[in-house]
């Protein structure tokens, strides 16, 4: 048994040993075959080969494939260490491995998942923090899987390690910048009952390594269920037969490697490496074009530069290399004359320039590659230009909108002034001799249903003259007559009057004012009319059993008027025409919707400001500022 001194410096030694593992090991197959099958010929999707063969069975392979870009697979040879020979532990664990990515390949497959291969890697990849442990200490590995019950094996893994084997899977899936869905299915895979995948970006994908994880554990290699008893479900049966044909019976680390037989290989890879390395330099061409299809279409012409001149600097024989425009010309110091400077443009026109150092005599004879970063750089320019014509045009539009704004709104409010005094004149007229006759009608009348008809005429012609009033308020208000005055107490008044339909409505009126009420040098009558708007509106938004809130506040040079409902709230486009007179968003025979209209002409006048917050659903809040004079001094 060890001391806790002993497992706290074991501890930190497996922590710092995790902390510096910059990859997982690959397989000595894996790495023999990249080196034993590379093409001599010329290189055709030599990349991929290898990649498809063994990304399936070697998890430190399958980790690079993620990477974006992937490292080419000579690269990978050339970098990554071996595994030590196999114990049973990392066979087991190997096929435990293989097994989820065979099942969850498969899940992803009979789902249409567009790529059931990054499936398969999630899945091969699912104990990546049990694979990391083996890559350190694969001893260690045997004493964890020998352990039954999961509790007391993440509190082994937490003495031995400092974290969960979960934990360490998903630091290191981030770490080493692995595709996210490795790095949820490192974490979150033996989760079966997926209770966490609410917390990724791809819970379907991740169920499907989920299940592969439950289906592994039924085979012969489980890895968190010792006691193993024999299936007749046939998708496990399948499932263990495809993992004998695609293992065998060999290890996961052959016994017949060779002394310094890594070190060999890896030379050999490295040696390969620089061959295609020469043999790609020789089609600059196909480089330059690459660089070009790589590119963002949209990019502006500076960043177009700067990534240009990357490009070039990549080129064999370039110690140093710069791209720029011709309208942004850079005088260079004596020391820092390039050797050669190679025009770029279009229709004979010099739209920017290349300059180089170092040994340029091959570039400058691709023709063609020079010609496509010619119509390239002429293509970005070009777009540059129309970009700004565009930008000049849309602000001239905007700016003459915004000036236009203003005298048209005028000059529709004197439409509507000269609509309304005309009407008012033609129609107040006979509205009044209507009334009139109606009144002494009804002051004689006996008969019920005279009564009840008179009233109705009687309702319906203030209500037209209530229109024609509003509508002349709105295109010519009245003059402000400021004198002093108790704003708390008019609105009190206006609540009053709203009281009789408040209760008919089943609605309750809450009232926040000040006591006592100050005085203020103001005049009443707008505030009597923002009061009135203010709670007409919000009984009417409001339904039956809701309340409806009304609030003052504010100083001796400024008055506030808050009113809160619990309607049903405003759309966007109810909003975008709350104060327009020349929008009626109610249905017919319920007024036109001139009261906002009349409270923002008021405010406008009065250089007060009102605000307001409403959500479909969760009703409407109106804030008004208005501002307030000076009292006079009291006359001696």
């Amino acid at each position: 048994m060890l001391s806790v001194r002993q497992r706290n410096g074991s501890a930190s030694h497996m922590s710092k040993a995790l902390a510096e593992l910059a990859s997982l090991p690959l397989r000595p197959s894996t790495a023999r075959l990249v080196v034993l099958d590379w093409p001599d010929a010329e290189v055709d999707a030599l990349d991929q080969r290898p990649c498809q063969a063994h990304g399936d069975f070697d998890p430190g392979w399958a980790a690079a494939l993620t990477l974006d870009p992937p490292p080419t697979p000579l690269a990978m040879v050339a970098k990554a260490a071996w595994w030590s020979p196999s114990i049973e532990a990392i066979d087991r664990l190997w096929r435990h491995s293989v097994a989820v990515a065979l099942a969850a390949r498969r899940l992803a497959r009979e789902a249409g998942d567009p790529d059931p291969d990054l499936a398969g890697k999630a899945g091969l990849l699912s104990s990546l923090g049990y694979w990391a442990i083996a890559a350190v200490d694969p001893h260690l590995l045997t004493r964890l899987l020998a352990i039954d019950d999961p509790s007391l094996r993440r509190g082994e893994e937490r003495l031995a390690i400092g974290i969960d084997a979960a934990t360490l899977g998903r630091e290191l899936g981030e770490r080493w910048q692995l595709d996210p869905l490795i790095v949820d299915a490192a974490w979150l895979a033996q989760d079966v009952a997926g209770a966490l995948n609410v917390a990724t970006d791809e819970p379907e994908r991740l169920g499907w390594v989920q299940a592969g994880v439950a289906l592994a554990e039924r085979t012969p290699w489980a890895l968190f269920r010792t006691t193993q008893t024999p299936t007749t479900d046939p998708r496990v049966r399948v499932l263990i037969a495809e993992v004998q044909v695609r293992c065998g019976t060999a290890p996961f680390v052959p016994a017949d490697i060779a002394p310094g037989e890594e070190r060999i290989v890896r030379r050999q890879a490295r040696l390969l490496a620089e061959n295609e390395l020469l043999r790609a330099g020789i089609d600059t061409r196909d480089r330059l074009l690459g660089s070009m299809a790589g590119a963002q279409p949209g990019q502006s012409p500076e960043d177009w530069a700067q990534k240009a001149g990357l490009a070039w600097c990549a080129e064999p024989g370039i110690s140093k290399a710069r791209v720029v425009w011709t309208s942004q010309p850079v005088s260079p110091a004596p020391s820092d004359v390039p050797d050669t400077i190679i025009a770029l443009g279009g229709t004979g026109r010099r739209r920017a320039e290349v300059h180089l150092w170092g040994d340029t005599d091959a570039l400058t004879e691709q023709t063609e590659a020079l010609g496509g970063w010619r119509a390239w750089s002429a293509l970005v320019a070009d777009r540059a230009a129309l970009a700004a014509r565009l930008a000049t045009v849309t602000e001239a539009f905007r700016s003459r909108v915004e000036l236009e704004e203003p005298s048209r709104r005028e000059a529709r409010l004197d439409a509507l002034g000269e609509f309304a005094a005309g009407a008012g004149h033609e129609l107040n007229n006979p509205l009044a001799v209507i009334l009139g006759r109606a009144q002494l009608l009804l002051a004689t009348s006996r008969d019920s249903d005279t009564t009840r008809s008179l009233k109705a005429i009687i309702t319906q012609a203030q209500r037209a003259h209530r229109i024609l009033r509003d509508l002349m308020y709105i295109a010519r208000p009245p003059e402000f007559r400021p004198r002093p005055c108790q704003p708390d107490e008019i609105v009190k008044a206006s609540i009053r009057d709203a009281r009789d339909e408040a209760e008919a409505r089943g609605i309750r009126l809450q009232v926040e004012m000040r006591d006592p009420s100050p005085r203020a040098w103001a005049d009443p009558d707008p505030i009597r009319h923002l009061a009135d708007v203010l709670v007409r509106n919000a009984l009417e938004a409001t339904p039956s059993g809701g309340t409806v809130r009304v609030m003052t506040d504010g100083d001796e040079h400024e008055f506030s008027l808050t009113v809160r409902d619990d309607g049903r709230g405003m759309t966007p486009s109810e909003q975008a025409h709350l104060f327009d007179p020349f929008f009626c968003g109610r249905q017919a025979g319920r007024g036109l919707g001139l009261g906002l209209p009349r409270a923002a002409r008021i405010l406008e006048r009065a250089k007060g400001d009102l605000r307001w917050h409403s959500s479909p659903g969760q009703g409407t809040m109106f804030h008004v500022k208005l501002p307030l004079g000076v009292l006079p001094p009291p006359a001696i």
